[in-house]
């Protein structure tokens, strides 16, 4: 089982350009992503990600049609490049207004194919002789919106595992056993290369046909059989009102120190159990693409040998971050995204005003924080993160002594 110990000593240098005092932004920021359709190329289906408290959309397609819709699609008249333009605003009584535009390039899609095998130990299963197992694989596609499935396949010919017809771009990348694999108890399914967490694994940038992209699955510790079981709910968090049951979901069984055992899918109803397991402490923590998991700590010993009724909960964001960007006085759009080196930050406020910038890994620590002192106007600030882990962060814009909070989503690659 590999296990990292990463301690990281870094110094940034940020360097504050002022491009010029424009008209302050309010409460709303647009913005949106698109994605030619595969069935027809001229059409593009755009997806608004703007924040805030919105009311009314605009669009200009930049080719004399427009649409009042959130979430349109378009059938563009022919191939070529499109100013498309997206305006938001709100007419109430916290009014905004806010627009964007982005070079819309529409012509044939070009796809890739994306192929490897899966390895359990030095040797892919049923390769070169039948292992009897079973394997999955799933693509995701990294957008800043999160992790988007795109493809799954199942398979069993010599380990290995084949996608067609995927598009240009950045992708995560997921194998594993079936339930009625021989071996399903003692690998794991981990992500591209060898990860058990996607904030850990290699993201795939698929600019060409590839088909070596290896997956080693994660060698489950040795454990006794016993007599006690852990039994309990996956759940999964809700933009609006309470988690619900997670099924199919990943749930994994692990030492104190977070090495795995083994791990388990929940049924229809969220629902997992490891059963016949022997007296100790476990921690317990689910797998979620794009997603972040709570971590119970469980003790079995021979007054109690079983727990029931476990709430295990997935987070769409780091744990403990509490986001309000909808009521935030600040507009921040980070670009590009993902990037290797320079991040560029821009910055509108109303008023002058403090803030406290600090980049979060994926287990909520900070390893970044400065402080800006910001007078009202637009700024766009340069950092140079290249000395930052590759792995997803999330960057917080905290005003001081202020009840507002802006996060962004980084792919440091």
């Amino acid at each position: 089982m590999k296990q990292r110990t990463i301690l990281i000593f870094f110094t940034i240098s940020v360097s504050l350009i002022v491009w010029g005092q424009v008209p302050p932004g309010l409460n709303c920021e647009a913005n949106f992503t698109y994605q030619q359709d595969p069935s027809n190329y001229l059409i593009v289906n755009f997806v608004s990600t703007s924040t805030g408290d919105i009311t009314d959309y605009w669009w200009d397609f930049g080719d004399g049609s427009s649409s009042g819709g959130e979430n349109p699609s378009h059938a563009f008249p022919f191939e070529g490049e499109f100013t498309v333009c997206l305006t938001v605003s709100n007419n109430g009584i916290n009014p905004c207004l806010d627009s964007i535009c982005k070079t819309v390039v529409v012509h044939p899609i070009i796809s890739y194919d994306l192929g490897g095998l899966l390895f359990a130990g030095m040797f892919p299963i049923n390769n070169p002789v039948s292992t009897g197992d079973t394997g999955f694989a799933y693509l995701y596609r990294f957008e800043p919106a999160g992790l988007i499935p795109v493809d799954t396949v199942m398979f069993d010919t010599l380990g290995y595992f084949w996608f067609s017809g995927i598009e240009e771009g950045k992708y995560f990348l997921k194998a594993g056993l079936k339930e009625t694999s021989l071996r399903f108890t003692q690998y794991l399914p981990a992500y591209h290369v060898d990860d058990l967490f996607w904030f850990d694994s290699d993201t795939i940038f698929l600019d060409y046909d590839i088909y070596n992209a290896g997956i080693y699955m994660i060698h489950g510790m040795p454990i006794s059989p016993g007599e006690g079981h852990i039994h309990g709910t996956l759940l999964i968090e809700q933009s609006t009102g309470s988690p619900i049951p997670l099924k199919r979901g990943q749930v994994v069984l692990a030492d104190v120190d977070g090495d795995p055992y083994l791990c388990d899918y929940t049924d229809d109803s969220g629902e997992f159990l490891f059963d016949k397991i022997p007296p100790g402490e476990y921690q317990i923590f689910g797998e979620y693409p794009g997603s972040y998991s709570q971590r119970l700590d469980v003790i079995l010993d021979s007054n109690n040998n079983s727990i029931d009724n476990l709430s295990l909960v997935i987070y769409s964001e780091i744990p403990g971050i509490y986001i309000d960007e909808g009521s935030a006085p600040v507009s921040v759009q980070i670009f590009p995204n993902p990037t290797d080196r320079l991040l560029n930050i821009q910055l509108t406020v109303e008023h002058p005003k403090q803030i406290t910038v600090q980049f979060y890994n994926y287990t909520g620590q900070v390893v970044l924080s400065s402080v800006l002192q910001m007078p009202a106007g637009q700024f766009h600030e340069v950092l140079n993160i290249q000395d930052l882990p590759l792995g997803i962060y999330l960057i917080s814009f905290r005003g001081t002594n202020e009840n507002w909070h802006v996060i962004k989503k980084l792919l440091k690659n």
